[in-house]
């Protein structure tokens, strides 16, 4: 298993792509995935098909991590979001994320901005 820092790192490189498929990846079958303004999306197929339409709405998002702590299989990241959408550009956008994971993935995912 890859470190909680490698993780999120794959993460948000998928993210920087706007790869749907390969954030899903990251995740468990029995994921659970808690957006802020949204309800939960569980499992990694529903995770992906929230990503693939996120992406389509915004293209890809860059993360720029301010502060990033690990422990055990559980990584927090306070960051700052940059993505286009509708042709307007939004940078600066914090956030928080905390993630956890398990044997086959991430368990846990949940967003705060």
């Amino acid at each position: 298993m890859s470190s909680p820092a490698e993780v999120y790192e794959a993460l948000r490189g998928a993210h920087a792509r706007a790869d749907a498929d390969a954030a899903a990846a990251l995740y468990a079958p029995d994921a659970q995935y808690y957006e802020p303004d949204n309800a939960v999306h569980r499992g990694r197929d529903e995770i992906r098909n929230f990503l693939a339409s996120y992406f389509a709405n915004r293209g890809p998002v860059q993360l720029s991590v301010k502060r990033e702590v690990t422990a055990d299989a559980t990584v927090l990241a306070e960051w700052t979001s940059a993505y286009t959408q509708a042709g307007r550009r939004s940078s600066g956008t914090p956030g928080v994320s905390v993630i956890e994971l398990g044997r086959h993935g991430i368990l846990y995912h949940r967003d705060y901005q």
